[in-house]
């Protein structure tokens, strides 16, 4: 479905703007996604060319299930230092924002 350059001219400049912002933002969560998965060592499924077709052609979506699902694994890594460590001062909690999703 290619849209002629004369229809695309042809639509209101907030709807073209709008469109502008949403490639924006998918591109930059696509490289961002690629980027993490690159260096990462370890990926929840255990392989990383499969992350990689979602994050690719998932689009927007791919990518951001990548980013969350990443983000939960980060989460229960987290959740391995002892809270009585952390209270005690022996242990610095690594991902303090995940620890205020999941605790809330």
């Amino acid at each position: 479905m290619h849209m002629p350059m004369e229809k695309l001219r042809d639509l209101p400049t907030g709807l073209l703007i709008a469109l502008g912002a949403l490639v924006l933002v998918q591109l930059s969560l696509q490289v961002w996604g690629l980027l993490d998965l690159s260096r990462r060592e370890v990926v929840p499924g255990g392989r990383k060319w499969v992350w990689a077709v979602v994050i690719l052609f998932g689009n927007l979506l791919g990518a951001i299930v990548y980013l969350v699902v990443g983000q939960a694994r980060r989460c229960r890594r987290r959740s391995r230092i002892s809270p009585a460590a952390i209270a005690a001062g022996n242990a610095a909690p690594r991902w303090t924002a995940c620890t205020a999703i999941r605790d809330a």
